[in-house]
């Protein structure tokens, strides 16, 4: 009987190191994502004061006018970049925890499997479904695994499409104001 106990104490150690690993994964993503922010707050900042020198350098209002203009169209390409990298990193961050919840998942079935094989006599009814239950549970994460690939591919393509006839419309204002 020990060494089910000793199995099962294994198991949920590594459950604990596993949720440990994706913590330390989420909190870096969490890092590069507020380092992302922080250096776009900088270079706002740095492209308001050569927008205020600018700005204070023109002559007449036609000349304030086409620089008003040409920086709202940078700030629209900056904003829209920004928003892009924003959900491409949370699409990305959410696909690798999924993949690692399926790995989790795998270790764990594994783990369990072998705790099922070690079973005593009498105990098959229990065994099989237990293990009908951990199939079960793989499938359905690979399932989620899937679905949240496709949904990541989905909204970063919508986003592209949308991003896209922005600055199709973006474009076509320039055009229409240059002439």
């Amino acid at each position: 009987m020990s060494t089910q106990q000793d199995d099962f104490l294994d198991l949920y150690r590594a459950g604990l190191a596993e949720m440990l690993t994706m913590t330390r994964a989420s909190l870096d993503e969490f890092e590069q994502l507020r380092s992302r922010q922080l250096e776009a707050i900088r270079d706002a900042v740095a492209e308001n004061a050569e927008l205020t020198g600018t700005l204070a350098g023109a002559q007449d209002m036609e000349s304030l006018l086409a620089i008003q203009a040409r920086f709202a169209n940078h700030q629209m390409e900056v904003a829209l970049g920004y928003w892009g990298r924003l959900c491409e990193a949370a699409s990305h961050t959410q696909l690798d925890a999924m993949r690692r919840l399926e790995a989790q998942t795998t270790r764990f079935n594994q783990r369990a499997t072998s705790m099922l094989d070690a079973a005593p006599t009498g105990a098959e009814p229990m065994v099989a479904a237990m293990r009908a239950f951990l199939e079960a549970a793989q499938t359905a994460c690979g399932m989620g695994a899937q679905a949240t690939e496709q949904a990541a591919k989905a909204a970063e393509a919508q986003f592209e499409t949308a991003t896209a006839g922005i600055r199709t419309a973006l474009a076509d204002a320039r055009k229409r104001s240059a002439a």
